[in-house]
């Protein structure tokens, strides 16, 4: 019930904008929000209304399953220290590219780099074999439909590793890698190679100009922010309990505010590879990216689809065990989750936070949910299966805690 949990102060401003957030429908975009669709994405409305409630600019915020790397991009843009962690070499590749501020001389050369796609990506010139087509990335990119866009990528990926410069070659490979998911992932109709060419060229001038306005927030956040000096973000490749290990190791300030969104109970979710065909997978993104793979389905969601939620469980309780460790007494930790089962695996979710030290907040008993928790309708998610309707896992929670 409502009334055996703690309340959280908020004033009503932050709080009715704090809700309003939540429930939010508008899609992800601003800044370098759409660099890549990483599955499960917050909403940077979410994430900007949640840091901008519960921190201060100067202060830091953690996410240890930093994913596509929203909250880290809002927290950059907004004058916060954040770091994330994730165990996905893909992810964290996508939150670096994303969270760099670029120079003008970096994005000038960017636009002069892709002036001249159609001749990079020609299939009719030869490119050197690759070692990643025989390590088994390219599976299931072989018919007659996805080679010419396979051949794009190969051609386009080895005239990215020629640059002499990490940053705007992982900038490059991230055009790629976010052109060829709208071309593979999930569509019924792969496009042509003209098509696929005429794709890089429009995605390549809009990620130059989000880096641009990106890099400018940024740039003014530093000058704002004169407490803890220039604002960062980093993201760390690491279980999400290393976090706490890096925050300790380094001598950084305990983070005011932990946001983020851990893989979903019981919920069938491909962070890992692009579907092709029907549902064919491939790990091609990880070859896009120059980063390795060699993972399966358990890693990324700490359980296995027909397994039990025993390991799942243990991986939460280790995690936010961590973080209580390094919390301080008003610390937050807000999480969005969405479950297979609410009914049974949200009380079980909950006893594991308490477990861990932690004893969940309400917000305000003004919210309109018969058990005081914020809920929220996802939109457009690839795991509701339309043809058997609403599923569980369509409604993600809201779940606010501080430590006991």
């Amino acid at each position: 019930m409502v009334r055996d949990r703690s309340r959280l102060k908020l004033d009503w401003r932050s709080a009715d904008r704090f809700i309003c957030a939540v429930h939010s429908q508008e899609p992800v975009r601003g800044l370098t929000h759409d660099f890549y669709k990483y599955p499960a994405r917050f909403s940077p409305h979410f994430c900007q209304a949640t840091i901008d409630s519960f921190t201060c600019p100067g202060d830091m915020v953690a996410d240890p399953f930093a994913g596509g790397g929203t909250s880290l991009v809002e927290c950059r843009a907004s004058g916060r220290l954040a770091v994330g962690t994730d165990i996905s070499s893909l992810a964290t590749f996508v939150c670096r590219v994303k969270t760099r501020t670029y120079s003008l001389s970096d994005l000038a050369y960017l636009a002069d780099w892709f002036r001249d796609i159609d001749l990079k990506l020609d299939l009719r010139q030869k490119v050197p074999d690759s070692d990643w087509k025989h390590a088994g990335y390219f599976r299931n990119l072989t018919t007659s439909q996805t080679w010419p866009i396979r051949k794009s990528l190969e051609a386009g990926v080895w005239h990215a590793s020629r640059i002499r410069n990490v940053k705007r070659e992982e900038f490059v490979r991230c055009v790629l890698l976010r052109t060829a998911q709208w071309a593979l992932d999930g569509r019924k109709k792969i496009p042509a190679a003209k098509e696929f060419r005429s794709r890089v060229a429009v995605t390549a001038q809009k990620m130059i100009e989000g880096a641009r306005i990106f890099s400018a927030s940024a740039r003014r956040a530093d000058k704002l922010t004169t407490a803890a000096g220039k604002s960062r973000s980093v993201c760390l490749q690491r279980r999400a309990e290393g976090l706490a290990d890096y925050v300790e190791m380094t001598g950084r300030k305990s983070p005011k505010l932990w946001i983020t969104s851990p893989p979903y109970p019981g919920v069938h979710i491909l962070y890992h590879r692009w579907q092709v065909h029907g549902g064919k997978e491939t790990p091609a993104p990880f070859w896009v990216a120059n980063q390795l793979d060699g993972s399966g389905e358990a890693y990324y969601l700490m359980h296995a689809r027909r397994e039990g939620l025993n390991r799942y469980h243990e991986g939460i309780a280790t995690a936010f065990t961590a973080a209580r460790r390094i919390a301080e007494k008003d610390t937050v930790v807000v999480q969005m989750v969405a479950f297979s089962d609410p009914e049974r695996q949200l009380s079980r979710y909950l006893e594991v936070m308490t477990s861990c030290g932690f004893e969940e907040c309400v917000l305000s008993e003004h919210i309109d949910s018969a058990d005081g928790r914020l809920w929220r309708n996802v939109p457009g998610r690839k795991w509701h299966a339309n043809s058997k309707g609403r599923l569980a896992s369509g409604r993600e929670v809201v779940l606010i805690h501080r430590p006991a």
